[in-house]
């Protein structure tokens, strides 16, 4: 099975299509695009599924041995937590992720910049990979928590009630109960698969109904106020559920949000994904879900 080029990368199935030996090469491809730009930086993401870490390694010393100054996030990272990356280092980006896809696949997004995918079909081919080079480790863990407080403005503090947040074993586990705990919220927060599961514990990474059991029982039993939210596998999508397990429309989820920023724009792609374009250049539904609580609860 061959890769298949989307509108930010390539996907494919792993050990099939998407194989070391591709990600070597896609890099080294990726790389060259980066140099013509004159982009001389760039950072390396990767999301939860099997070998990403290793794959992402790979990337990064492809990279780095073709000259770039090569930064790899501590991982798993969420995608808006990799945007960050790429605004505070000027960078390039590779994200290893196949998104809401089922853990068989894995892929990569490409960013010349922040908010500037590089569509898979422009990416050069390379004629020899580099000798590998070495790379930083990068954590901008606190530095992302730090601009999601600032970005969200006058927090829901006195909003009482239960929230749920599945992260269904992806890349955006353990951000929300940092957020909480640093604001101090009145509302309880239950996380559900919070650690990183390279088969997201059964399912797809899709935050559709099929795939949350375990959230929908609980908040079938629960009474308002109560809200449900859950992270696609990369965590740049955000299902949102009611007390009931009734999910909440996107464009009701849409009205929710501006109703709570009051004039500022959001950006909305219809299937859970919400760009803030003065936040970041990625979409984030951690900023989503802590807007959203100001009306909901």
């Amino acid at each position: 099975m061959e890769l298949y080029p989307t509108p930010e990368g390539f996907v494919g199935e792993l050990a099939r299509g998407f194989t070391f030996e591709e990600v070597a090469r896609l890099a080294a491809g990726f790389g060259q695009a980066l140099l013509a730009e004159g982009q001389g930086r760039v950072v390396v993401g990767h999301d939860a599924r099997f070998l990403a870490k290793e794959m992402a390694e790979e990337a990064a010393r492809v990279l780095s041995g073709l000259g770039l100054e090569t930064h790899l996030l501590k991982g798993p990272a969420p995608l808006p937590l990799f945007g960050l990356a790429l605004e505070t280092l000027e960078a390039g980006g590779l994200y290893l992720t196949a998104s809401r896809r089922p853990p068989r696949f894995q892929g990569v997004k490409l960013r010349l910049g922040p908010g500037e995918p590089l569509p898979g079909e422009a990416l050069p081919s390379p004629e020899a990979l580099p000798e590998p080079g070495n790379f930083a480790l990068l954590d901008l863990r606190q530095a992302y928590l730090e601009r999601l407080l600032t970005s969200l403005g006058e927090a829901p503090r006195e909003k009482a009630g239960v929230v749920y947040l599945d992260t269904m074993g992806g890349a955006g586990g353990g951000v929300l109960p940092q957020v909480f705990r640093a604001l101090g919220l009145k509302a309880e927060l239950r996380e559900l698969h919070s650690l990183p599961h390279p088969l997201f514990y059964g399912v797809d990474p899709d935050p559709k109904p099929e795939n949350l059991k375990t959230l929908l029982a609980l908040l079938k039993a629960q009474e308002p106020p109560a809200v449900g939210f859950a992270l696609d596998g990369d965590a740049d999508r955000l299902g949102v559920y009611r007390a009931g397990g009734e999910a909440v429309p996107p464009e009701e989820v849409l009205r929710g949000l501006r109703e709570a920023l009051g004039g500022l724009e959001v950006v909305a792609d219809g299937e859970g994904g919400y760009l803030f374009p003065w936040h970041l250049k990625e979409k984030d539904p951690f900023l989503a879900a802590l807007l959203f609580l100001k009306v909901l609860l």
